[in-house]
């Protein structure tokens, strides 16, 4: 028998080849490189993590994974790995998983001193940039306008003079540039003149980078041991206010850890601030919100079972402290101003600059350093702020000067605590030799004076300002930091009789006024219904003449009125002062009034009267006074002027952001924050003056009293305006929308199902209401719609015309 050895098929042969990979793969070692890729559910101790990591596989079943990807899990890599390197799950000490391949998962059975603490955020981050609406371009005049007259008796007053002060700005993409002048018309008899201008600047502030931009006039920045001064110039300067989001102070953090899922409850001075959902293992929980102070807080982890652990965890909270790795400065490079207030363009004729910086080291100590300098002087120091949890807040600094060949020093010392509900502050500052800053350096108008021909003049101008003795041409008063400077003051809460005692007691030395100690002591105490009582006691302990003794009571009569007397002792006497005021309100349409009488020996006897209302448009206040020397009489108009947006409007003073709100129809009230500030004008705008830079506005519109035929898109938006700029807010309300209530009925003459959709042939949408109702838009002469039934569609056809602002109804319309 012939037997035929047929050829074998393609199939055959890859299987016969996969075979053979197998029993060689089975028979020989497997190279290092071999190794697969999973993708891993991962389980701490038979918990999911609800996280999915990288792993490698090696063909002995072993487990890799990169250091980044374990500690993302939580598991503890042991010191020598890099971030991305390849760690084998056998070196990570004390570490057991079971890997299971049908479910792609792996579960680490790992002691607590393995874990990373899971990490919890008790308050909200900020995000990453401030998404801060833009400004519209646009002016802003702020004015002031104040009129005065009076006389020995009201038969013969006159009037006695008036001033305006003017703040203008103007905003848009390029920043703020403002101006700010005082017109007085009383110029002769002040010695002033009758046009001062003030301050006059460029600015411009970034919100991704936290730093503002200024030219112009400005102030230098400065710490709690320096003198900032005024020149003319540039800065730069860091500035968090760009962010009111970003919490800058170092908030305490919890760290614990849970055998079983639990809940942590944080309790401050009693009162719990943080409830937080926490996993097995160890957890920490950061930036708790406390706002300031020293004390200590409650941690109680509770299990589901009820079980309930308590730790107690000592904190101190402080403003002046840094949060670690936050970088503050701000750098000035200018000419210094001369005279502010009484000269417009005084400066020095040498330039200067200065710069400061803080830096956030870690939690718990900030680095300061500051430096300032002109020809021929040269001023730095060095300083720290170290907060300590349960024992206080110490801050050092020492700086030293040199000019023209003089050499001085100034030390700086500073603590602030608070134990047992009693607060204690005090700070010390001491200069040595011939210490000087760039603030008495420029300070010195004497040194321009030794030119005979500039005597009579600065005589003239030092008479007028009162700051010196033309006399002698020998200041009253040293313009170089003090020789010593001491404050010390002790809160002292007082539960017993429900109110709080304050002591204070102030040292100074000088070079021309010699040595001045004062102390003073304060009690207050509330009253039920929001009353208070408060008695300060006050003494000189180098002058004994200087003392005196202040006591009051104040209690409110409800509608915001309050009534309050107060009693008053000191080297010219005694005298009682009884005053009922309203005090005016921020809302347009509100009013206040106050009435004053004060009665005493030397003269003190004085009756006044004052009245205030605050319009849209703006504020007025007058006011009566009459005293022994006769009658007096004041007015003053505060308020602002605005062109943005298209519109010129006047309103009260915007010393922040504003925005002008544009409804497109007029008559309609704007909503700040959830209360009615404003109403739209004929033109349908309307200006709502107090945003806040850099937060979240909500402004929104109530549609009640929109045209009938108007369609509004939103009623309601959130802004972040830029400071003292301010925004556009359109809601796209029209107002010739060609709309209808048509009622569409079936074949049958039934109105047809409410919830079906529909469109018409120009692609608007929209839905079937109850009684076979539709609203329909932008509807032309002749219409065509199609309806969306269950099983099949209809069409309808109808023709439109316009009615003014009366609702058109077309209807009904068969749809079939």
């Amino acid at each position: 028998m012939r037997s035929r050895c047929s050829r074998p098929r393609a199939s055959q042969l890859v299987i016969v080849t996969v075979m053979s990979i197998v029993m060689l793969r089975a028979t020989h070692p497997v190279f290092a490189d071999e190794r697969r890729a999973l993708q891993l559910e991962v389980y701490l101790r038979g918990q999911p993590t609800h996280l999915i990591a990288a792993f490698g596989q090696g063909s002995d079943g072993s487990l890799w994974a990169r250091r980044s990807e374990l500690e993302e899990v939580g598991l503890k890599v042991p010191p020598g790995f890099r971030i991305d390197e390849e760690v084998p799950l056998s070196d990570l000490p004390g570490v057991r998983y079971r890997y299971d391949e049908l479910r792609q998962s792996v579960d680490f059975d790992v002691p607590d001193t393995r874990l990373l603490p899971k990490q919890y955020e008790a308050t909200p981050q900020p995000d990453a940039g401030a998404n801060v609406d833009r400004s519209s371009p646009g002016v802003v005049v702020n004015y002031t306008l104040f009129g005065a007259g009076g006389g020995t008796r009201l038969s013969d007053a006159q009037y006695q003079g008036a001033s305006a002060k003017l703040d203008a700005r103007a905003f848009g993409y390029f920043g703020v540039v403002s101006q700010s002048l005082l017109v007085t018309s009383n110029s002769v008899d002040t010695g002033l003149p009758a046009e001062l201008r003030l301050d006059s600047s460029w600015s411009y502030s970034d919100p991704d980078t936290l730093i503002t931009w200024r030219a112009g006039d400005t102030i230098s920045g400065g710490l709690a041991w320096t003198r900032p001064i005024r020149l003319g110039g540039v800065q730069v300067e860091r500035n968090f206010a760009l962010r009111p989001d970003l919490v800058t102070l170092p908030l305490p953090n919890v760290s614990g850890s849970a055998a079983v899922p639990s809940t942590v409850d944080i309790y401050v001075n009693n009162v719990r601030a943080i409830s937080q959902d926490v996993s097995s293992g160890p957890f920490r929980i950061n930036n708790i919100p406390i706002l300031t102070g020293d004390g200590a807080a409650r941690i109680v982890v509770r299990d589901a079972s009820g079980r309930a652990t308590e730790t107690t965890l000592p904190f101190f909270v402080s403003s002046q402290l840094l949060r670690e790795g936050l970088f503050d400065f701000s750098a000035e490079l200018g000419y210094p101003r001369l005279f502010y207030g009484s000269k417009s363009d005084a400066y020095a004729g040498t330039p200067a600059a200065s710069a400061s910086t803080r830096y956030g080291l870690t939690n718990h100590l900030t680095l300061e350093a500051h430096a300032e300098g002109t020809h021929g002087f040269a001023n730095g120091g060095l300083g720290a702020i170290l907060g300590l949890n349960g024992i206080g807040l110490f801050s050092a600094a020492a700086s030293g000067s040199w000019q023209n060949g003089s050499m001085g020093a100034q030390a700086y010392a500073a603590y602030e605590t608070q134990l047992f509900g009693i607060s204690f502050n005090a700070s010390t500052q001491r200069s040595f030799r011939n210490y000087a800053d760039l603030a008495s350096v420029t300070a010195q108008p004497l040194a321009i004076a030794s030119q005979a021909n500039q005597i009579a003049s600065l005589q003239t101008y030092l008479t007028a300002t009162t700051l010196y003795n033309p006399a002698s041409l020998v200041p009253t008063f040293s313009v170089k930091p003090a020789r010593a400077l001491d404050r010390i003051s002790v809160g002292l809460p007082l539960p017993f009789v429900a109110g709080a005692l304050n002591f204070g007691y102030a040292h100074v030395k000088d070079e021309a006024s010699g040595r001045s100690q004062i102390v003073n002591a304060s009690y207050t105490r509330p009253i039920r219904d929001a009353g208070s009582f408060y008695l300060t006691v006050y003494a000189d302990l180098d002058h004994h003449k200087n003392a005196g003794i202040f006591a009051g009571i104040s209690l409110p009569l409800g509608q915001d009125v309050t009534a309050s007397v107060g009693v008053s002792r000191d080297r010219s006497g005694l005298s009682v002062a009884t005053d009922i005021a309203k005090p005016l309100q921020q809302e347009p349409g509100s009013y206040g009034w106050r009435l004053r009488d004060v009665e005493g020996n030397g003269g003190q006897q004085q009756r006044q009267a004052s009245f205030g209302y605050r319009a849209n448009q703006g504020q007025v206040q007058v006011t009566a006074t009459q005293s022994r020397g006769g009658v007096a009489g004041t007015a003053q108009l505060d308020g602002a002027i605005v062109a943005s947006g298209g519109g010129l409007f006047m309103t009260n003073r915007i010393d922040d952001a504003f925005a002008v709100v544009n409804a497109g129809a007029p008559h309609v009230d704007v909503l700040y924050e959830n209360r009615v500030v404003a109403q739209t004008d004929a033109s349908g705008r309307a200006i709502v003056p107090t945003l806040r830079a850099y937060q979240a506005n909500a402004i929104a519109v109530d549609p009640r009293n929109l045209p009938i035929n108007a369609s509004i898109d939103t009623t309601r938006q959130v802004l972040k305006p830029s400071d003292r700029a301010g925004v556009v807010v359109d809601f796209g309300i029209r107002t010739q929308t060609h709309s209808a209530i048509v009622i569409l009925q079936d074949g049958d003459g039934r109105p047809l199902q409410a919830g079906l959709r529909g469109s018409s042939d120009t692609g608007h949408a929209f839905f079937v209401g109850h009684d076979g109702r539709a609203f329909m838009t932008d509807l032309a002469a002749h219409n065509l719609v199609n309806v969306r039934r269950r099983d099949d569609s209809c069409a309808a056809r109808f023709d439109y015309a316009p009615r003014g602002d009366t609702q058109v109804v077309i209807g009904p319309v068969t749809c079939r």
